[in-house]
């Protein structure tokens, strides 16, 4: 606690001979400090100074402007005195006199002889005094200019100050952005200069009508330079206008910051004043000790009040929306909190008194505390955001609507890859059956081939629709085991041997990675190198040449590099190989045909594994190089191919198979090859004959579409397989990753998408049936 006359600075006190004077001074609560001359008076000057106390024998007319130079350097609001103890005579009122003439007589202060301490003491208190009321008044200044910042906050349009000669006074963020200038380039310079293309505009002839009339305006424009529609609106003042550009091109609120770059209060409340009025923003304070709250005009609009009405909390309160009431008590209890910054956003609903129309609101604060940590007063802005909240809530739908609209796509990419599977499904019975016959001659037998390859490539284009849809969705799961890559690839180029045969292509192998194991999922693995060895064959001229190698680098990684003597990729291509349905033009598309998208496919599954996929070619003609890199299991012991196929056996003991299809031709195909394997096979097309078929004779086996006229295979399986001896294969048009775990989870122990491939489908009945014993299912 400051005693009487106490001063938080000091006084320099350079008096011959003053050590009575300073004590005195000190008892009367002044802290001083004692100077020899006035070279130290004036370093120890600075802005803790109160006062300088000087005799007039310390003060030599050639060092008096040195002391002035020292004053001068104070801040514009301080006002620091020289107190000068002055001689008697002729000599002490010359250099009185000349003091004045150098510092000022707003700075010092001249004490005629005869020297009373009672007046020294009397000066200097008043003196402090007037030191304290500057400071106070600097503070008062600071308290205002927070209060406009949280006003002008609140703007998030572009916003302007022009004053009459079109000079820029204030500029706000959004309108840097939107100019693309920096805050010097347009502050202090002429509008028309900046931007000339704006001269003879419909926006220049309205600021001048606005400027002569003293009428504001609207309009709505597009802005060339901008490339957007703006909402314009002008404000004329005595000043100039005020400038208020909202972007109603995109039908969201744009954000941005007001910042301050007036130097006077006169100049910044009026500036405030004209920001509010283009804004349509309210202001509040509110006491909560008292419950008195003091807002503008505009709050009173916005709540649906009598203009000049003085509100309490409780009218503040009875004007938001009961439902809405609980955002304000919780949003008080947050801002009080322990912890909080004091800051606070919030969005309700007014109802509007007089006619109960409803608005949205947008209330921007902040609390201020006492000395004791109490609120003292909230103060902050209110803004009508009824238009934006329903532009939100049109947006939110719009996106449920995507969102429905994308899951009725995925159902009927999955309903159409099962109209289209399952018709191929006897193509492909058919077409093995006949290639069974040793009677057919080679030329027919060529032609089955042809059909079978095309069979084979529109199931592969319908997996690749499907699986780009799981990519797209996230929903692309992966079985990971310990995976031979060198088996893998092997494994592919036997699938595509039949491709490469045909067209003479000489297949060069270099496998010299040591570690050429990897853990991954096999059949996804093998996609990804089928789908390249199928593009190498289909970019490669007649007895071209693919070579593959593997190498390891340091890091235990597995390079795989596909390299053939193809067409090349240009180079502009390269960085868009991998995205989907990219496939070099219109021409290369007429030429080799395809969808473009195994390569995407591809690389995502490698993306999966945490591998990564690259492409290198000098350009057209030169060949292209594939080149995967996955992390190899740091190991050599792991030995045997990743599909090692089940024995190629025959029949076991003709067993009896139970076969549920309701399509014909599929049920009829393959059924003729279950029998010409050499299997007892029991047919039926619904679920209720399949029961009263399995009531009746004992089945080692059952295979079932899953779609029945009557019901569903999955019902089917979980009836006859309680016992846990039954196995069973699913046939289904639908191959998703839920289809085939709802298969699992009901019982089968296989499921296959159609179309069937025979030989797959021939290993899967060898390897259910021998790894059991027979069994039957019982008549109820």
């Amino acid at each position: 606690m400051e005693k009487p006359g106490e001063t938080a600075g000091t006084v320099l006190v350079a008096v011959p001979g003053g050590k009575g004077l300073m004590s005195t001074l000190a008892k009367q609560g002044f802290r001083v400090r004692a100077c020899r001359n006035l070279a130290e008076v004036i370093k120890h000057f600075d802005r803790s100074t109160e006062a300088i106390v000087l005799a007039q024998a310390t003060l030599a007319p050639s060092k008096i402007h040195l002391l002035a130079k020292a004053v001068a350097t104070q801040p514009p609001w301080s006002d620091v005195p020289v107190i000068l103890l002055a001689k008697a005579g002729s000599g002490g009122k010359k250099a009185s006199q000349h003091a004045l003439e150098i510092l000022g007589d707003g700075n010092l202060l001249v004490l005629p002889p005869p020297f009373r301490v009672v007046a020294l003491v009397t000066a200097l208190r008043a003196v402090v005094q007037r030191r304290r009321q500057q400071r106070a008044a600097l503070r008062a200044i600071r308290d205002l200019l927070e209060q406009r910042e949280a006003a002008l906050a609140s703007i998030s349009d572009a916003f302007s100050v022009l004053d009459r000669d079109w000079r820029y006074t204030y500029v706000n963020k959004r309108v840097l952005e939107l100019t693309g200038k920096r805050k010097e380039e347009l502050i202090g310079r002429v509008i028309w200069e900046i931007f000339p293309e704006a001269v003879g505009t419909e926006f220049y002839q309205r600021c001048h009508r606005a400027i002569e009339t003293q009428q504001p305006d609207q309009f709505e424009v597009f802005y060339k330079p901008w490339g957007r529609w703006v909402d314009t609106r002008i404000y004329p003042s005595s000043d100039g206008l005020t400038i208020y550009r909202a972007d109603i091109s995109e039908m969201m609120e744009q954000q941005g910051r007001l910042r301050e770059n007036e130097q006077r209060l006169f100049v910044a409340e009026e500036r405030v004043r004209l920001a509010l009025e283009a804004a349509d923003v309210g202001t509040f304070d509110y006491y909560p000790a008292v419950g008195v709250i003091r807002w503008s005009d505009r709050c009173n609009e916005l709540f649906g009040l009598p203009a000049g009405t003085k509100p309490d909390y409780l009218t503040y309160i009875n004007a938001i929306h009961p439902d809405d009431r609980h955002i304000i008590h919780e949003t008080m209890r947050e801002v009080l909190s322990p912890g909080s910054s004091g800051h606070y956003e919030i969005k309700y609903r007014a109802r509007d008194v007089i006619n109960s129309r409803e608005r949205w609101l947008e209330e921007k604060g902040r609390v201020l505390l006492d000395d004791a940590g109490r609120p003292a007063r909230f103060l902050g802005t209110i803004l009508e955001i009824t238009e934006r909240k329903h532009a939100e809530d049109a947006l939110k739908k719009a996106k449920q609507d995507a969102e429905e609209a994308n899951r009725a796509k995925d159902q009927f990419l999955a309903m159409l890859s099962h109209e289209l599977r399952t018709p191929l499904t006897p193509v492909l019975m058919t077409i093995a059956s006949l290639q069974r016959n040793h009677d057919i001659p080679d030329s027919a037998r060529q032609d089955l081939d042809v059909l079978r390859r095309n069979v084979e490539l529109e199931a592969l284009l319908i997996d690749d629709l499907l699986d780009l849809t799981r990519i797209a969705h996230g929903k692309l799961e992966l079985r990971n085991d310990a995976i031979d890559v060198h088996a893998s690839l092997s494994y592919a180029l036997g699938v595509s041997a039949s491709d490469l045969n045909e067209k003479q292509i000489n297949i060069q192998q270099d496998l010299a990675a040591k570690e050429h194991h990897c853990w991954a999922d096999a059949a996804r693995l093998q996609q990804v190198f089928w789908n390249i060895i199928k593009n190498a064959v289909k970019f490669t001229p007649a007895r071209g040449q693919l070579c593959i190698s593997t190498r390891n680098d340091g890091e235990h990684y597995i390079i795989i590099d596909f390299t053939d003597t193809g067409i090349g990729i240009n180079r502009e291509l390269q960085p868009r190989i991998f995205d989907a349905f990219e496939q070099g033009g219109k021409s290369m598309t007429n030429r080799y045909g395809g969808l473009g998208l195994g390569l995407a496919i591809s690389k995502r599954v490698i993306d999966l594994h945490g591998g990564k996929i690259s492409v290198q070619s000098e350009g057209q003609g030169t060949g292209a190089t594939f080149t995967i890199k996955l992390k190899a299991m740091e190991t050599s012991l792991l030995e045997g191919p990743a599909y090692p196929l089940d024995h190629d056996g025959s029949a076991r003991d003709g067993a009896d198979i139970l076969l549920v299809e309701d399509h014909e031709d599929t049920a009829r195909a393959l059924r003729r090859m279950l029998e010409n394997a050499g299997y007892q096979v029991g047919y039926a097309s619904t679920l209720a004959s399949a029961r009263d078929l399995a009531a009746k004779r004992r089945f080692q086996l059952v295979i079932s579409d899953l779609g029945l006229p009557d019901g569903s295979g999955l019902d089917l399986m979980g009836e006859l397989g309680d016992s846990g001896q039954l196995r069973g294969i699913a046939l289904s048009g639908f191959g998703s990753e839920s289809d085939v775990a709802a298969a699992k989870a009901a019982g089968f122990a296989a499921h296959f998408t159609k179309p069937i491939d025979w030989e797959r489908l021939r290993h899967t009945i060898h390897r259910l049936l021998d790894g059991r014993s027979a069994s039957s299912t019982s008549p109820t």
